[in-house]
């Protein structure tokens, strides 16, 4: 499934798992899983809630990165052209994994994955619910620069905000 930039999606998988596409994102997965694991790819964001199945393990697989859940909600932010991804837990537990490298999460714990280096930064947030504000169709920024802040709105919007100062670009909000 595809969304367009401007535009959002929700849709429930065969085990009944409850997806939100983003923007400008896509979710690639099957129309019934294979018994022992349950997997989709993702090049965008998403959250999940994912139904509980102790026998078949639920994977995303975004890139490099692979986030591993049992039972729990999360937001995965992975497009493609970003240097980064970072997942955000919600409820219950998760793993991350980029080869070798492995982070488990906790509610509101994060862990960004840095693409030009390969390495994983798990952090503690205050703000956890600010990752998923984009379900609601509703923004929130701490001390970014205005140029991330027009990435964000290129795909929420599907707008093109050009600067006509390079100064501009670095004031933050």
């Amino acid at each position: 499934m595809a969304v367009p930039a401007g535009q959002r999606a929700q849709i429930t998988l065969a085990d009944g798992t409850k997806v939100w596409l983003n923007a400008n994102s896509k979710l690639v997965y099957p129309t019934s899983f294979k018994k022992g694991i349950r997997q989709v790819e993702l090049d965008g964001e998403a959250y999940f809630e994912v139904a509980k199945d102790s026998l078949n393990r639920f994977v995303v697989q975004a890139g490099d990165l692979a986030v591993e859940a049992l039972g729990t909600s999360f937001n995965v932010k992975a497009y493609e052209e970003d240097n980064q991804a970072v997942v955000t837990l919600f409820q219950g537990k998760v793993k991350t994994s980029v080869g070798r490298d492995e982070a488990f999460l906790l509610p509101d714990q994060a862990v960004t994955y840095l693409k030009n280096t390969g390495q994983l930064k798990k952090s503690t947030l205050n703000d956890a619910y600010r990752a998923c504000l984009w379900r609601n169709n509703e923004l929130a920024f701490n001390d970014e620069a205005l140029s991330e802040i027009a990435v964000l709105l290129n795909r929420m919007y599907n707008i093109q905000v050009v600067f006509k100062s390079e100064k501009v670009k670095a004031l933050r909000f």
